[in-house]
């Protein structure tokens, strides 16, 4: 489990409103690989759910599953995954 930066979580009220809290509570209470950087999985799970609850649920469950996969869904599997969420989120 990992805390949520500050960026994360602006991306989160910005596309979620309200239920930011929500969304940030769930991205901390996920379980991220020691392979893999939590900020990365966490801009993947935001990037694939676009706003929506629903989408978002689908992208935790990704990630629990595959993620891998969630990253190259997201467009973060790349080399150069650190530009493409400073291009998303802003820079750190």
């Amino acid at each position: 489990m990992a805390v949520v930066g500050d960026r994360i979580a602006e991306r989160a009220a910005e596309d979620f409103g309200r239920a930011a809290p929500h969304v940030v509570s769930a991205l901390e209470r996920l379980r991220t690989p020691h392979a893999a950087d939590p900020e990365r999985i966490q801009a993947a799970i935001l990037l694939a759910a676009r706003g929506s609850l629903t989408l978002l649920e689908d992208a935790l469950e990704h990630a629990r599953e595959d993620w891998p996969d969630l990253l190259d869904r997201a467009g973060l599997a790349g080399d150069d995954w650190r530009d493409r969420i400073d291009a998303e989120l802003g820079h750190a």
